[in-house]
C-alpha cells in the first residue's frame, strides 16, 4: 500500500475516533448540566451553609435501661435508615435522658417561597379556627359580646351563622333547666325534670356537632394531601375496574363535608400542587418525618375468628369506649390495618364502607375475620399468648435481610428472612396453627393476614398492592434493624434553624472560594499559555461531572463536602501539570509535538493514576467503615477522583488531540510555548540541582521536633480541643419577650448581636471553664436566615453549681427575657394532699362529666384513661398561650422531658384566651392509663402532672430553658475512623508494594502521611494555646488566629491533607521509579534528580492550591478559617515530608553499597 494511501487511512481513523469521542464526551457533559438544570432546585446546601430544620423526638425509654446505651442504638439504627449513605446532611444528637433533636437542611428558596404560600394558607384557616373549645367559650360569653364572637366565628358564611345563633339558643336554653334542676329541691319535682334537662343537653349538642361539622380546618386539607394518588383495580364481573384513589375519597368527603368552602378548598390544594411541583426528596420535614414513623418491629400473630372467640362482643364495646390501647384482655389485642383498600376485592364492598364504616364487620367477618372501625381507622383482634404469636418477647431474633420481590399474581411485595433463631421459632408457631390466619405485622399495623397452608420457616413475603416509596420504606425500615425504644410518633416540637455559618461567614467564603478559583485559572493561563486554557477547559467539565453526580444522587452540599472537592480540583490542577511538565521535557528534547503530547500523557499516567488510586483506596475505606457522616466526605471525594481521572485522560487528550489533527506544530500561530520554554531563565530556576539527600539527617531532626511538639500540645490540651460535636455539652434556648411598642411582634437579635454579647459574658465569667466555645442558632429565624426572636446557645460548659451557665445568660440577657410572675389558683397550695389536689381521671366523654361541671361539653375522648388538672381562680389571669408555653417549658427541661411525648391540652374555663380565670389541663399517656392500674396511674401520671404543674406555674419564671446534649458524633466514630486509617494505611502500603516492587516505598508513603496528620493537628492546638494565653493572645489575633476546634470540617480537612500529602508522595516516588530503570534499588543521585525534576510541579501545585487556602483564610470569614488554616498548614507540611521524609526513606545505603558492590564499582561518596 502506497504511503500516502496509508496516512490517508491513519487520518480518517483519527478523525473517526475524534469525531466518536467528541460525541461521548458531550453527551456526557449536556447529559449532567441536564441534570444540574435548574440549579436552584437541584442543587441544595447543607445545614452548615444554608440552615435547617430542627424536629426533636421523644425517646420511650424503660426505667431499667440504660439512657445512653438506648440512645445511642436508636440513633445508629435511624442513621442507617434514613441516610445510610451520609449525603443528605442529616444529624442526630441525643439530648438530654430521653431526646434526640434530628437536623435536615433546609430546602432552596424557592420551595421555601412556595412551602410558605400553601403553610401560611393553612395557618389562615387555623387563626379563626372554630374548635369545640372556642366555641364552648363563646356559648358562655353573654349579649352583645357573644353576638359578636359568632359574627366573627361564621367568617361571613350565612349559614353557619344561622348554627351558631341555633346553639347559642339551644346552649341558652340547656343552661336554664340545668340550673332549675340544681336549685329544685323537692327530689319528686327533680325527677320530673329529668327527661327535659337530658333533652335540652342533647339538642345542644346537637345544634355544637351541626356547627363545628361546617368547620374547614388544617387537618382537613392534610388529610388529601397526604392520601395516596395510587389508583387499584379490581376484577368486578370479569372486568377490570379502577378504584377511586384514597386521595380522591378523602377530597370528596371534605368537599360534601363543606360545600361553602369550595373556592378556598381549591386555593389551597392549588397552593400545595404549585409547592408539590418544585420540592425534591426531603424537602418538605414532613417526608423525613414519615421515614422515621415506624421502629422496624416485627411480628407475627395468630388472628381471632368471627364467630369462634367467646369474648368478641366485649372487645368490639370497649374499643368504642376506651380506643385500641385501653382495651384490656388477657389474651388478644386490637391491631391497626395498614392501607384498607388492599383488603378489598370488588366494588361493592368499596361502596358499602363508603356509605357506612360498620360494613366493615360482615365485609371481613365473611372470610373470617374479627375486624371493628374506630376514629376513621380500622382495627382486627389478634391473639396475644406466646403459643400464638412471634414477637421480641419470645426471643433473640431479628429480620437478617428485606428486600422487594413479587407475588404469585406478579404484584410488587417484600421479602423477609429471619436468623436462625428467628426461623426456628416461626417454624414452631406456625406448624401449630395450620390452617388458621396469621397477621403480618409491623409497627403494630397489620399489612397482610393469609391463611397458613403449612409451617414456614427462615423466610417470608409481605403482599398487598405497594408503591415504589412503599417498598422502599419497608425495605429501609425492616433493613436497618428494629429500633430498642419506640419514638414519639410524631416530633414533640420543629422549628428551622439558622445556618451554622453567618452570612457574612457565608457569602465572603463563597465569594474568596471563586475569587480562588478564578486566580488558579489565570495563573494557569499565564504560565502555560494554551496549555493553561486546556486545563481550565478539563476543570469546568471535571467541576460539571461532579456536581452532576451530586445532584443525581441528592447529596447536599456542606463543608466537608466541599473539603473534598478542593482536594479534587487540586489533583486536576496537579494532574494538569504533571502532563504539562512532562511536555515541557519532551519540547526541551527537540521532539515534535505529536510525539510530546503523546510522550507527556504516556509517562504522566502512572503518577496520575497511583495518585488518584491511593485516594480511592482511602475512599473505599471510609465509606465501609466510616459514619454516615464520613460516608458523605468519602462518596464526594470519590465521585471526584474518577471525574479528575475522566477529566484529564480523556477531555484534555482530546482537546489536544482536535489542535493536533488542525495542524497544531511548534512555530504555528497557536502558540506551543510555555512561560518556563519562553523565558529560559525561569526553566533553570525551575530546574534545581539540590543535593536534597545530604540534609536528610536535619530533616527528620526537624520533622522528629515538629511531630514531639505537636504530640505534647495535644496531650496538653486534651478533650478541650474537640467541638461540641464531639463532647457534647449545655444548651439554653431564650426566647424574647414582646416588643413593648408592638406587642404582636416580638423583640429580636441577629446572630451577631448574640454572639457579641456571649462573648462579653464569657469574659465577665471567665472562670466558667469552656464558657467561651459557643455555637448560637436563631430558632425560626426571619427571611435573612440570621434575626430572629428566639436563640439555642451551644456551649461546651456543663450547667451545675460551680459553671451556672443557665443564670449568667439569663442575666445577661435579662433586658430582653419576659419575666413571668407566679401564679395562685385553687389548690394551688396543696402540696400533696391529694384531696384538695384538683385532679381527675377522664373516663367520660365529655369534660363536665369528668370534672363535676357539666356545663363543659367539651369532647375529651381522645385522652381517655389520662387526667384532667383544673386551674380555678387563676391569680393573676393569665393568656392561654401564657400558660401552654410556661407548661411546655418545664416539659422541656430534662427534669421533665420523659413527659414530652404525651398528648396534652389547656382548655379555658372560664375567662377569655387573652384573661384565663379558669382552665383545665388534660393529658394522655397511651402507655399509662387508668386501665393499667390505679396505683400506676398515680405515680407515673397523676403525680408526675401535678408537680409538672407546680413547677411551671407556681413560681416565677423566664422563657429560658437549658439542657445537656450528647455529641453529634456517636461513640463509634473514634473507633471507626482508627479502623479506617488502620485498614487505609495497609491497603495503600500493599498497593504501593505492588506498583513499586518493594515495601520501603510504602513506609515512606505511610510515614509521611502519619507524619502529615500530626504536625497539623500539633498547630491547630497551638492555635488555640496561643489564643487563649492572655501573654500571646494579642500576637494571635494579629495572625487572624482563632481556638480552633476539631470538628467534622476539621476532620474532612485532614483527610484532605492526608489526600494531597499522598498524592505529592506519589508523585516523586513514581518519577524515583522511572528513573531507576532496572536498577533494582533508587541511589541517591537517583533520588535527588528525581526531586529536583518534579519540583516545579511540586512549586506549581503546592503554590496555587496554598494561594487559594490563604486566600480563603483571611478573607473567607471566621466560620470557614480553621477548615483554610488546616489546609494551608497541612499543604505546606505535606509538600515538606514528600521532599523531606518520605523520598530520604525510600534510599538505603546498604541496598546502593551492596549495588556498587555487586558491579564492581567503589563509592565515592
Amino acid at each position: 500500500m502506497p504511503a500516502t494511501d496509508a496516512g490517508v487511512i491513519r487520518t480518517n481513523l483519527l478523525m473517526r475516533h475524534i469525531f466518536k469521542m467528541t460525541f461521548l464526551v458531550l453527551a456526557v457533559l449536556v447529559f449532567f448540566a441536564w441534570k444540574i438544570m435548574p440549579p436552584e432546585k437541584t442543587l441544595r446546601r447543607g445545614k452548615d451553609l444554608a440552615g435547617g430544620v430542627s424536629m426533636v423526638y421523644a425517646v420511650d425509654i424503660a426505667a431499667n435501661e440504660d439512657a445512653k446505651t438506648v440512645l445511642d442504638s436508636t440513633i445508629r439504627v435511624l442513621k442507617e435508615r434514613v441516610d445510610p449513605e451520609g449525603v443528605m446532611d442529616i444529624s442526630m444528637v441525643a439530648q438530654g435522658r430521653d431526646r434526640i433533636d434530628i437536623n435536615m437542611p433546609l430546602p432552596s428558596d424557592q420551595v421555601k417561597a412556595a412551602r410558605k404560600q400553601f403553610e401560611d394558607a393553612l395557618a389562615e384557616l387555623g387563626r379563626n379556627k372554630l374548635s369545640d373549645q372556642r366555641l364552648q367559650l363563646t356559648m358562655q360569653m353573654q349579649g352583645e359580646t357573644r353576638a359578636a364572637e359568632i359574627k366573627t366565628l361564621s367568617g361571613g358564611n350565612t349559614k353557619r351563622e344561622e348554627l351558631l345563633n341555633a346553639a347559642a339558643t339551644a346552649y341558652d336554653d340547656a343552661q336554664k333547666l340545668r340550673a332549675a334542676y340544681d336549685a329544685e329541691l323537692e327530689s319528686s319535682k327533680r325527677d320530673a325534670m329529668v327527661e327535659q334537662v337530658a333533652a335540652a343537653e342533647i339538642a345542644y349538642n346537637n345544634a355544637r356537632d351541626a356547627v363545628l361539622k361546617t368547620a374547614l380546618n388544617a387537618s382537613d386539607i392534610r388529610k388529601i394531601i397526604t392520601a395516596s394518588t395510587r389508583v387499584r383495580f379490581i376484577d368486578d364481573g370479569g372486568q377490570r375496574v379502577p378504584l377511586p384513589t384514597a386521595r380522591e375519597v378523602a377530597e370528596s368527603q371534605v368537599r360534601n363535608a363543606h360545600p361553602e368552602s369550595i373556592a378556598e378548598i381549591d386555593r389551597i390544594l392549588q397552593l400545595h400542587a404549585d409547592y408539590a411541583k418544585v420540592r425534591t426528596t426531603l424537602d418538605d420535614p414532613q417526608d423525613l418525618v414519615r421515614m422515621l414513623r415506624g421502629a422496624g418491629v416485627l411480628e407475627f400473630r395468630i388472628t381471632a375468628r368471627m364467630g369462634k372467640y367467646a369474648d368478641e362482643s366485649r372487645m368490639r364495646e370497649d374499643l368504642q369506649k376506651l380506643g385500641p390501647r385501653n382495651v384490656q384482655s388477657a389474651d388478644t389485642r386490637w391491631l391497626k390495618i395498614n392501607q384498607l383498600e388492599n383488603w378489598l376485592n370488588t366494588k361493592a364492598e368499596v361502596e358499602a364502607l363508603a356509605q357506612d364504616p360498620r360494613n366493615a364487620i360482615g365485609i371481613f367477618g365473611r372470610i373470617g375475620y374479627i375486624v371493628e372501625p374506630y376514629g376513621g381507622d380500622y382495627y382486627m383482634l389478634a391473639y396475644d399468648t406466646r403459643q400464638t404469636r412471634l414477637t421480641q418477647a419470645e426471643g433473640d431474633w431479628r429480620v437478617s435481610r428485606a428486600f422487594q420481590t413479587f407475588d404469585e399474581r406478579g404484584r410488587n411485595a417484600i421479602g423477609f428472612e429471619t436468623d436462625p433463631s428467628g426461623a426456628k421459632l416461626l417454624s414452631q408457631m406456625t406448624g401449630a396453627h395450620v390452617g388458621e390466619q396469621m397477621a403480618v405485622v409491623l409497627d403494630d399495623q397489620v399489612y397482610t393476614a393469609p391463611t397458613l397452608q403449612g409451617e414456614i420457616g427462615a423466610s417470608g413475603r409481605i403482599t398487598g398492592e405497594f408503591s415504589k416509596e412503599e417498598i422502599d420504606y419497608i425495605v429501609r425500615v425492616l433493613g436497618g434493624g428494629s429500633l430498642q425504644a419506640k419514638l414519639s410518633p410524631e416530633p414533640i416540637s420543629i422549628a428551622s434553624v439558622g445556618p451554622e455559618l453567618g452570612a457574612d461567614n457565608l457569602d465572603r467564603g463563597i465569594t474568596t472560594a471563586m475569587w480562588s478559583a478564578v486566580i488558579v485559572a489565570v495563573f494557569m493561563c499565564l504560565y502555560y499559555f494554551w496549555y493553561g486554557a486546556v486545563a481550565v477547559i478539563a476543570l469546568l467539565a471535571n467541576a460539571l461531572i461532579i456536581v452532576g453526580c451530586m445532584a443525581l444522587s441528592k447529596a447536599v452540599f456542606t463543608m466537608p463536602g466541599i473539603a473534598g472537592l478542593i482536594l479534587t480540583f487540586g489533583m486536576a490542577v496537579d494532574s494538569n501539570v504533571l502532563i504539562y511538565e512532562r511536555i515541557r521535557e519532551e519540547m526541551n528534547r527537540g521532539n515534535d509535538m505529536k510525539t510530546c503530547v503523546r510522550l507527556g500523557f504516556d509517562k504522566a499516567l502512572s503518577a496520575i493514576v497511583d495518585g488518584n488510586m491511593t485516594n480511592l483506596i482511602v475512599c473505599i475505606v471510609l465509606y465501609y467503615t466510616g459514619t454516615p457522616e464520613i460516608r458523605g466526605f468519602a462518596i464526594t471525594m470519590g465521585i471526584g477522583v474518577v471525574a479528575t481521572m475522566s477529566a484529564t485522560l480523556i477531555v484534555s487528550r482530546l482537546i489536544f488531540d482536535m489542535m493536533l489533527a488542525g495542524g497544531w506544530r511548534k512555530g504555528s500561530v497557536v502558540s506551543t510555548h510555555m512561560l518556563p520554554t519562553a523565558i529560559p531563565n525561569l526553566q533553570n530556576l525551575l530546574t534545581p540541582t539540590v543535593d536534597w539527600m545530604k540534609y536528610r539527617f536535619a530533616f527528620f531532626a526537624v520533622s522528629a521536633v515538629y511531630v514531639s511538639i505537636g504530640l505534647a500540645m495535644v496531650f496538653w490540651q486534651g478533650a478541650k480541643m474537640l467541638d461540641n460535636e464531639f463532647r457534647g455539652g449545655t444548651q439554653v434556648t431564650l426566647q424574647f419577650k414582646p416588643d413593648p411598642t408592638d406587642p404582636t411582634k416580638r423583640v429580636m437579635m441577629t446572630r451577631k448581636e448574640v454572639e457579641a454579647k456571649l462573648r462579653e459574658l464569657a469574659q465577665q465569667n471567665s472562670t466558667i471553664p469552656d464558657f467561651n466555645q459557643f455555637e448560637v442558632f436563631p430558632i425560626n429565624p426571619q427571611a435573612d436566615g440570621f434575626t430572629s426572636d428566639k436563640f439555642a446557645i451551644k456551649t461546651l460548659a456543663l450547667n451545675n453549681a460551680t459553671s451556672p451557665v443557665l443564670n449568667v445568660v439569663k442575666e445577661g440577657f435579662a433586658d430582653k427575657l419576659e419575666s413571668k410572675p407566679a401564679l395562685a389558683f385553687t389548690g394551688s397550695d396543696a402540696g400533696k394532699n391529694w384531696r384538695e389536689v384538683p385532679t381527675f381521671v377522664i373516663d367520660k366523654p365529655t369534660l363536665g362529666a369528668n370534672i363535676d361541671k357539666p356545663q363543659y361539653r367539651q369532647d375529651v375522648t381522645p385522652y381517655a384513661g389520662g387526667i384532667a388538672i383544673v386551674l380555678s381562680n387563676i391569680n393573676p389571669p393569665s393568656t392561654l398561650e401564657n400558660l401552654r408555653t410556661r407548661l411546655d417549658t418545664a416539659r422541656e427541661s430534662e427534669a421533665f422531658s420523659d413527659t414530652l411525648s404525651r398528648s396534652r391540652d389547656v382548655i379555658v374555663l372560664e375567662g377569655t384566651e387573652t384573661a384565663v380565670t379558669s382552665a383545665a389541663i388534660v393529658v394522655a399517656d397511651p402507655s399509662v392509663t387508668i386501665v393499667s392500674g390505679q396505683d400506676r396511674w398515680e405515680s407515673d401520671l397523676r403525680d408526675r402532672e401535678w408537680a409538672l404543674v407546680q413547677e411551671a406555674l407556681t413560681q416565677d419564671s423566664t422563657p429560658a430553658s437549658v439542657l445537656t446534649f450528647s455529641p453529634a458524633i456517636a461513640a463509634t466514630f473514634t473507633a471507626n475512623a482508627i479502623t479506617a486509617t488502620i485498614l487505609s494505611f495497609i491497603f495503600i502500603g500493599i498497593y504501593i508494594w505492588v506498583r513499586f516492587k518493594t515495601p520501603r516505598y510504602s513506609l515512606a508513603a505511610v510515614v509521611a502521611l502519619i507524619h502529615d496528620v500530626l504536625v497539623v493537628v500539633g498547630l491547630v492546638a497551638l492555635a488555640e494555646i496561643l489564643y487563649d494565653n492572655p501573654s500571646t493572645h494579642g500576637f494571635a489575633s494579629s495572625l487572624n488566629l482563632l481556638p480552633f476546634k476539631i470538628d467534622l470540617n476539621l476532620v474532612a480537612a485532614l483527610l484532605t491533607i492526608a489526600g494531597y500529602s499522598l498524592n505529592d508522595t506519589v508523585v516523586i516516588m513514581d518519577r524515583i521509579r522511572e528513573n531507576r530503570g532496572k536498577l533494582p534499588h533508587a541511589t541517591r543521585d537517583i533520588i535527588n534528580t528525581s526531586i529536583n525534576q518534579t519540583f516545579s510541579r511540586t512549586l506549581i501545585t503546592g503554590g496555587t492550591t496554598l494561594a487559594s487556602c490563604f486566600i480563603l483564610y483571611v478573607w473567607g470569614g471566621e466560620g470557614m478559617r480553621a477548615f483554610a488554616f488546616a489546609l494551608a498548614t497541612g499543604l505546606i507540611v505535606g509538600t515538606y515530608s514528600s521532599v523531606a521524609v518520605a523520598a530520604p526513606i525510600v534510599w538505603s545505603r546498604k541496598h546502593e553499597s551492596d549495588m556498587y558492590k555487586d558491579a564492581g564499582v567503589i563509592q565515592t561518596t
